[in-house]
């Protein structure tokens, strides 16, 4: 499994999950997320930031949410349901 970032001017980073491993909170915030907020504030230490999150359990845990709380990133909110899906 691969996680990629984009921002709107294209790719930001990927990550690459070995031997199977699953996405959980602590390697999301220790490992993925750091290196993706550095990449974008290589150029502009005091570029504003939002990120957009699913429901997926990595992406609404305590421990994300802390993070995210802690480095002043703001939520772009995720609609309950698609386009067409009503």
């Amino acid at each position: 499994m691969i996680a990629s970032f984009l921002n709107k001017t294209g790719h930001v980073a990927n990550f690459a999950l070995e031997n199977y491993r699953t996405v959980n909170s602590d390697w999301y915030t220790t490992i993925c997320l750091p290196e993706v907020f550095d990449e974008l504030r290589k150029n502009n230490r005091k570029r504003r930031t939002i990120l957009h999150h699913d429901s997926v359990s990595s992406h609404t845990a305590q421990q994300t949410n802390k993070f995210l709380k802690d480095k002043k990133v703001k939520l772009m909110s995720h609609p309950a349901f698609g386009p067409g899906t009503l």
